[in-house]
């Protein structure tokens, strides 16, 4: 949800912040040099513990102890003659210095924003401070009903819960997205509870739930025509003090809708130092969460392709032995990278094997 993956999103926050706080303009780092000089830039915030519960609906809301957080959605979503439209909508908040300014609060946001044809990638972001008004992440006071926004991209639900909601956003003139959202199916709260491990050492960690039964319907303004759509959501929602630090490559995350209606989502964080390691959930079609770790989940790259210059894992094998999974996962076209400030690798995918199915993946640090 990798996020772009979900969890590990630090980079993009980092450099935003930078963006928006520095005088100067700041250069994307060398590509063996993932957060560049960023990370000695922020302080770190309070940690996340294992023993922290989280509780809904006010977990939705932003945490301002905590340094990065993210509320991201990816969706799949087909029209009536099986065409699909790849989505991505994503409000990132960071901090890391303290404000004395009476104009703003210590917050800066970041949006990220994408669609796509097989033939077309329409992407765009946007800036703001906290506290100003124009973007934030809170119950309204008028209706009593949840919102996330910045400038006029908003998702907006019926109540206090995150879903049933209205998502709206424009990528062009031309191109606006208008989707309707409900859920069927419970929360999932990743690793022990919602305390989520990055690194097999545990040395980084964040608060993490994900809703993965999302349905999705809603209408598509392209510039040659209105589409109607529908499909699958899935929306992740992650807090931290720093998830990462200079000795981490990059990361490879997976969020898939099987054809049973089971779901499946699996993370590796590559690191210089550490051994590699995989992480995930596995949610059964009647809703049973299950952790995984790296003896539960087998996989591998099985084909890169040159994608902007640079080399790209676009084809996995990925297997749960202990749930009879065994999958071949493969981009729905290969140049789905997002030219961010921080760029990354944000795409849908197609699933075969054991099970038939569609998703997203993240990749970053290549």
């Amino acid at each position: 949800m990798v996020t772009t993956m979900t969890f590990l999103r630090t980079a993009i926050y980092i450099a935003a912040w930078l963006l928006v706080t520095a005088c100067t303009p700041q250069k994307e780092p060398e590509q063996n040099n993932l957060y560049g000089n960023a990370l000695t830039s922020l302080d770190v915030g309070k940690q996340v513990m294992p023993n922290q519960e989280i509780r809904l609906p006010d977990d939705h809301l932003s945490h301002p102890k905590y340094n990065v957080e993210w509320w991201y959605l990816t969706a799949n979503l087909f029209d009536q003659q099986g065409n699909q439209y790849p989505l991505q909508w994503t409000l990132f908040r960071f901090s890391g210095t303290q404000s004395s300014s009476a104009w703003h609060d210590n917050d800066q946001f970041m949006a990220h924003a994408k669609l796509m044809t097989k033939s077309t990638n329409w992407f765009s972001e946007k800036f703001a401070r906290g506290g100003v008004g124009n973007a934030g992440v809170s119950i309204l006071n008028d209706s009593n009903k949840f919102s996330a926004f910045i400038d006029d991209w908003q998702w907006l639900s019926s109540d206090i819960d995150l879903l049933p909601a209205s998502l709206s956003f424009d990528l062009t003139e031309s191109v606006n997205v208008n989707l309707s959202m409900s859920s069927s199916g419970p929360y999932v709260l990743n690793g022990n509870n919602g305390y989520s491990a990055k690194q097999q050492d545990g040395g980084h960690a964040s608060m993490y739930y994900s809703q993965p039964f999302i349905n999705i319907s809603g209408t598509l303004q392209l510039p040659e025509k209105v589409v109607e759509v529908s499909g699958k959501g899935w929306f992740d929602h992650e807090w931290s003090a720093r998830l990462t630090d200079e000795n981490t490559a990059g990361w490879d995350w997976f969020s898939l809708h099987l054809s049973n209606n089971s779901k499946l989502m699996v993370f590796r964080v590559r690191h210089t130092q550490l051994a590699d390691s995989w992480f995930g959930t596995y949610i059964s079609e009647n809703g049973q969460q299950i952790h995984l770790d790296g003896q539960d989940i087998i996989a591998s790259e099985r084909t890169f392709k040159l994608v902007r210059g640079r080399q790209i894992p676009l084809d996995w094998d990925i297997q749960i032995p202990k749930h009879n999974i065994q999958l071949n996962v493969t981009a729905f076209k290969e140049d789905q990278w997002n030219d961010a400030l921080f760029s990354y690798y944000e795409g849908a995918v197609t699933v075969q094997g054991s099970h038939t199915g569609v998703g997203f993946m993240e990749l970053t640090g290549y």
